[in-house]
């Protein structure tokens, strides 16, 4: 059984609007295409996910056949479905899947602490040629973003996260109401720190 997606009114064409205003200028029309089909495949269909795009999806899983101290490691082959698999809730399988893509194309980060945001912000695809402030000690990560977004705000950019998460991504300040918007139909809550 495949996620609900007909019956939450998620389509393709939220994933193409989202590629787009995640993506910017930094990446070609054809680009976009494949990242919306890519996204929209993972939420619709995490088995012909695996089978179409089988080595793209075992890159986006971050640890998958790596040795962790006490576990075995992760040689899922299928690790969309079976996550979905084993989720069962239609909006939190599409928000793993969705954070793993994106983690991937580096359109999307995390961070918990103000020193790590510091490092994570510069690898975001859109934001690594640009300067910002450094983290302070006794600074959270929201906090650093926060403060970051006052940089970015005058070159017309915003990062928005994950409200009361550390998950964050960034868009064009006149495209952050809608791109909420079009999270928000993932039920996923995203702010401007």
């Amino acid at each position: 059984m495949m996620p609900k997606t007909k019956e939450f009114d998620i389509n393709k064409e939220l994933f193409v609007e989202l590629a787009d205003k995640l993506t910017m200028e930094a990446y070609s029309e054809e680009e976009k295409a494949v990242l919306a089909n890519k996204l929209w495949l993972a939420v619709s269909n995490p088995h012909k996910f695996d089978f179409v795009y089988k080595d793209y999806s075992l890159k986006t899983i971050k640890n998958w056949g790596v040795k962790i101290k006490f576990e075995d490691p992760d040689f899922e082959p299928n690790p969309y479905l079976a996550k979905w698999t084993v989720t069962g809730d239609e909006f939190i399988y599409f928000q793993w899947a969705i954070t793993q893509i994106l983690t991937h194309e580096k359109l999307m980060a995390y961070s918990e602490k103000a020193k790590v945001a510091q490092k994570a912000i510069h690898e975001l695809a859109l934001l690594q040629n640009m300067n910002f402030y450094n983290a302070r000690p006794d600074e959270y990560a929201y906090d650093y973003l926060r403060r970051n977004n006052a940089l970015l705000s005058k070159k017309g950019l915003v990062i928005i996260i994950y409200n009361y998460h550390f998950d964050y991504m960034v868009c064009k300040l006149e495209d952050k109401d809608r791109v909420v918007e079009l999270m928000g139909k993932l039920k996923w809550e995203f702010v401007v720190p």
